[in-house]
């Protein structure tokens, strides 16, 4: 099964071509394009919604016929079009998802309604055997949600933030101390300089409550009354590097609590670290360190199926059609706060 997929929930144009060969249970990108925004917002220090649908009007065809000459397939070759239907901003799911389902009446072709969201925690199982069910920990700039996995089309939500999510909080405060956008490599790179001199006592938002739930405004809060007192270079490294221990630590105590509370009951064997805040090798370091400390396997994607990216749509589309669901959803139209456990 070949499955051709688009992303444009935010401001990455993605296109990517992926294959299911019958007996394998994983996948092969025939081909991918992904064009990135980044420069075109950064000198707004975020996501400007009606320049993102603008751009993606702009680049979309061209990087699905370029796909296509890469691989040296034609549309009829495709067993669906698949594309990001939400969560997202309005106006850049309506040119992703409008385009594929001309695609697929075109071509006389299912389409596939994919939710962002599921994108991002079936990849994993493009590489690796992980069976059902299995936690996720989902961080990104606009989601930070612990989810089980009970199937590819079955997820629960047992914690997320009441307010900012993670990378949302990391651009904010890469801002706030002065620097650019996207946030969560700055503050990274910034934090390996730390020499561990100062110490800012942030606050640890929930962390004792026991409760699935996270909350990151009050942290974010702390750090900007603190640059609004002055602080130097090198006090700003230390900084970013307590600002993600902190963040660090109060997301492996709620998964923890998720672990304990749900391994029993759900036989939890595998844990999954996805969106694009999981590329940060810090996070993905400790969170290794608790996985072999509670016995059960730890799996984050490549660096380049974290961020927002069109593979992943094409595989949770091959995905849909692998458990025998047909899924002809043109009249199915954008939804920018589709949940993941409303599927």
């Amino acid at each position: 099964m070949i499955v051709l997929g688009i992303e444009t929930s935010c401001d990455e144009t993605s296109v990517s071509i992926v294959e299911k060969k019958k007996n394998s249970s994983f996948g092969n990108v025939l081909a991918e394009q992904t064009l990135s925004q980044i420069k075109k917002h950064k000198k707004f220090g975020g996501v400007v919604p009606e320049l993102a649908s603008r751009e993606h009007s702009n680049n979309l065809d061209w990087l699905v016929k370029k796909s296509l000459k890469l691989c040296n397939l034609q549309y009829d070759k495709m067993d669906a079009f698949a594309a990001t239907t939400g969560p997202g901003l309005l106006g850049a799911l309506l040119v992703g998802s409008n385009y594929a389902k001309a695609l697929a009446i075109g071509s006389r072709k299912p389409f596939l309604s994919i939710n962002h969201l599921q994108g991002h925690i079936l990849v994993s199982r493009m590489k690796k055997k992980i069976d059902f069910p299995f936690l996720c920990l989902l961080v990104s700039g606009g989601h930070c949600q612990i989810i089980l996995a009970k199937n590819f089309n079955k997820f629960k939500v047992i914690g997320e933030t009441l307010d900012d999510a993670v990378g949302e909080v990391f651009d904010k405060t890469s801002r706030i101390l002065g620097y650019g956008y996207p946030g969560g490599p700055i503050i990274e790179n910034l934090a390996k300089k730390s020499k561990g001199k100062y110490k800012f006592k942030l606050p640890k938002p929930l962390i004792n409550k026991m409760t699935f739930d996270l909350s990151f405004s009050g942290l974010k809060t702390s750090v900007r009354r603190l640059i609004e007192k002055g602080i130097n270079n090198n006090q700003k490294a230390d900084l970013a590097f307590e600002f993600q221990q902190i963040i660090t630590e109060c997301l492996i105590k709620k998964v923890e609590l998720s672990i304990n509370h749900l391994k029993k009951k759900y036989n939890i064997n595998n844990f999954i670290l996805s969106g694009g805040v999981a590329s940060n090798f810090f996070l993905r370091s400790k969170f290794k360190k608790m996985c072999k400390k509670k016995k059960i396997s730890f799996f984050a994607p490549d660096k380049n199926l974290c961020v927002d990216n069109a593979t992943m749509i094409a595989w949770a589309g091959l995905e849909i059609l692998a458990n025998g669901k047909k899924g002809n959803r043109i009249h199915f139209p954008p939804k920018p706060r589709w949940r993941i456990d409303k599927l």
